[in-house]
């Protein structure tokens, strides 16, 4: 290879039971969603090539020691100058998670804002709200976070701390969350698991992986979910908060050369429920409350249907030059049968709703290209990445045709008739185009240092039509470039130091229909962020241990003045904080998971001069969560797993004013597994969970207005066969 150098990827075989590492090429394809059910029914027979086959016993780890997020290069985590937080597919496994909040629980420097009307959820990171329409990412690309997440098709889901708009483009600096989803394996692979728990908590879930070429070269993956749920609330005429939720997934990979791969992926999801607006609360007494009633009408709803579509081609023309091209597109539209409250509640409880119907419809598509190459320059090698990507967003909204105002009492809701509001004929109509080029190049020098250099340039504009006026309220142009640097000394293979400077950009359009100032252009927000910390992969690289210090400010975000009913910009923010995190194999029965985070966020220029100082809603100043597993390999209690989780997190403002805060909690879960394997090679794997053991009561929230309760003691069971 000469003076050639390749950057190290790590390979660990610690990952399960029995771990088949198979030497093919890293990505494939999927053609047809046809082709999958036909071919389902008749299985094509294992390739007969031989395969190098490593198995290794032990227990399954929570490590994942690979994030392609963080520099969409296949770099070690130790050599990334920048904090990353990976939930795997067994964490999600032994946790029952199916919530996306379940999932992202596990990093501590996640904070659940609310439950959205009960239908989804909206979380900060580093004390930063999470755009809905931008810091969320599927496979790399954009992802619409306005629904509940299809957990059951994700692999894994990596959480990218901080500023991250050099790779990504539009976002706010708390980071990034980015879900990968389940690919097909390489050998055919069947699992049907039914769960059954508190609240007529009904799921069963089909997953089967097979080949269609007899050479292993096309392969594909099948997942089906049904759910049909209650909640622990219920409507003031005992109506249940019933959810139904249906999804199905195909994913294939080709594979039609040794240097070239093709994969495909869908999903579709259909999620109907009525709305839950949790509680109205302007003094942080809930002695009065029911915390199962759910005020609004149990006429109200919340239906939505989302359709993912992906596709990413992989070529490599050499071992030093490889290109990768793709496109993700997302059609997403909910069905929203409002109920929200107009003023605040009396002291008696007396307060007035507004009902209105909504039909919004989103089209995400997004098409990018990678060049990565790699070389060396006299002792410097280079890891490049040159990448080009381009977002179009097209809305289409059927507002209201009236609003509806009614009166109820929050502690005896009034249930009134379904007022039957139909939506406009004609709808408003938008749209955005996200345009970037990033260039990022990893520097070896020798075998201790690393620099992360990098730069992009976005162009950003939106347009809004509003119906029936024949107004059109367009942005300009917004240009930006934004630049990131990032060193690291590796003091050991296995122990580094980083230090890190990166950058935000988040445009906005102008504002919407509905506000006093509708149709303003508003500047757009930047923030900035210096990161250190320190990662070492102990125990052989079974165990990973980090720890960061940062510094983000954040100058110019829109927020609503529920009191002038206007979109505003205020001032800066300030969030400083650290973090540490141990995931990995403690031995070969013991795996963990474990964060904490401590964060001091404030406001410290406002032209509100009555939230300087404070604190943003919802975030709290220490947060930490751990779960463990602890497996018997060997003796009568062979199989069996003990397993628990305990997650913490200290008082939170209600809002940014500092109204009041909310109590701070610890929760505590607990579990069983037990897997056995039948003479005929099935195995079945037997799981009892109970989350919120000690039936805390607790609460989220960012507005006194939509303080949701959540969820009380709640007991799972399940059972899977795998064959």
């Amino acid at each position: 290879m000469g003076n050639h150098f390749m950057f190290a990827v790590h390979r660990k075989e610690h990952g399960a039971k029995t771990v088949r590492i198979r030497r093919r090429a890293i990505l494939g394809f999927g053609a047809l969603i046809a082709s999958v059910a036909l071919q389902a029914q008749t299985e094509a027979p294992r390739p007969e090539t031989p395969i190098e086959e490593i198995v290794v016993e032990g227990q399954r780890s929570y490590y994942a020691d690979g994030a392609f997020s963080a520099t969409r290069l296949a770099i070690p985590v130790t050599e990334t100058p920048q904090a990353v937080f990976v939930v795997n597919a067994d964490l999600i496994a032994d946790q029952q998670a199916f919530r996306f909040d379940q999932i992202l629980q596990n990093d501590a420097s996640i904070q659940k804002s609310n439950n959205f009307l009960g239908a989804y959820s909206s979380y900060s990171l580093r004390g930063f709200q999470l755009a809905n329409g931008s810091n969320y990412f599927r496979d790399g690309r954009t992802f619409l976070n306005l629904a509940s997440v299809p957990v059951e098709v994700l692999d894994r889901v990596e959480v990218l701390k901080g500023p991250s708009s050099v790779l990504y483009g539009t976002l706010s600096p708390g980071g990034i969350v980015n879900m990968i989803s389940k690919r097909p394996a390489g050998e055919r692979q069947t699992s049907i698991k039914a769960t059954a728990g508190s609240f007529d908590f009904n799921h069963a879930a089909f997953d089967h992986s097979g080949l269609l070429a007899d050479d292993g070269s096309l392969r594909y993956r099948v997942n089906g979910v049904f759910e049909k749920s209650d909640s622990f609330r219920r409507f003031a005429n005992g109506r249940a908060f019933a959810t139904e939720r249906r999804i199905g997934a195909f994913a294939l990979e080709w594979e039609p050369g040794e240097h070239t791969s093709l994969r495909f992926n869908y999903d579709h999801t259909d999620d109907g429920r009525p709305q839950d607006i949790g509680l109205a609360n302007l003094t942080g007494d809930f002695s009065r409350y029911d915390y199962k009633l759910i005020y609004n009408q149990p006429w109200s709803r919340y239906d939505s249907r989302v359709v993912n579509y992906f596709l990413e081609l992989n070529h490599e023309f050499s071992e030093a030059l490889q290109i990768r091209a793709g496109a993700s597109l997302q059609d997403y539209e909910r069905d929203r049968y409002d109920n929200q409250t107009r003023g605040l509640p009396a002291a008696d409880g007396d307060i007035r709703l507004r009902a209105r119907h909504r039909i919004n419809r989103w089209d995400y598509s997004t098409y990018f290209a990678d060049l990565i190459a790699e070389f060396a320059t006299g002792p410097v090698a280079h890891q490049l990445l040159i990448g080009m990507d381009k977002t179009e967003v097209k809305t289409n909204n059927n507002e209201t045709a009236r609003n509806v105002v009614f009166a109820t009492n929050i502690f005896n809701p009034v249930i009134v008739p379904d007022p039957l509001i139909g939506t406009a004929a004609v709808p408003n109509t938008g749209s955005e185009d996200r345009f970037g080029i990033t260039v990022q190049n990893m520097l070896a020098f020798g075998a201790r240092w690393r620099l992360l250099v990098g730069g992009r340039y976005d162009r950003y504009r939106s347009a809004f039509f509003l119906a029936g006026s024949g107004t059109s309220l367009p942005s300009p142009d917004i240009d930006n470039v934004t630049p990131r640097l990032g060193l690291v000394y590796l003091r050991q293979p296995n122990l580094s130091f980083y230090a890190s400077y990166s950058e935000s950009f988040e445009p906005n359009r102008p504002v919407g229909s509905g506000f006093e100032n509708a149709g303003q252009q508003l500047d757009p927000a930047v923030g900035r962020q210096y990161e250190a910390g320190v990662k070492w992969e102990a125990l052989d690289g079974q165990l990973l241990a980090t720890a960061a210090a940062f510094a983000i400010e954040r100058s110019g975000a829109p927020f609503e003045d529920a009191a002038t009913n206007t979109i505003i910009q205020r001032g800066t923010q300030v969030h400083e904080g650290f973090e540490a995190s141990v995931t990995g194999l403690v031995n070969d029965k013991l795996t963990l998971t474990a964060s904490a985070t401590f964060l001091d966020a404030r406001f410290t220029v406002d032209d509100n001069p009555g939230i300087v100082g404070n604190t943003p809603s919802g975030v709290a100043d220490i947060s930490a969560a751990l779960t463990g597993e602890y497996e018997f390999l060997q003796g009568p209690l062979a199989g069996l797993a003990l397993q628990g989780s305990v997650f913490y997190q200290s008082e939170r403002p209600v809002d940014d004013a500092n109204r009041y805060r909310l109590d701070g909690y610890s929760r505590i879960d607990i579990g069983l597994k037990y897997s056995r394997q039948t003479k005929g090679g099935t195995r079945i794997v037997y799981r009892l969970r109970a989350l919120n053991l000690l039936d805390k009561a607790y609460y989220k929230a960012r507005s006194p207005l939509s303080v949701n309760p959540e969820q009380p003691r709640v007991i799972r069971a399940s059972v899977e066969l795998r064959f």
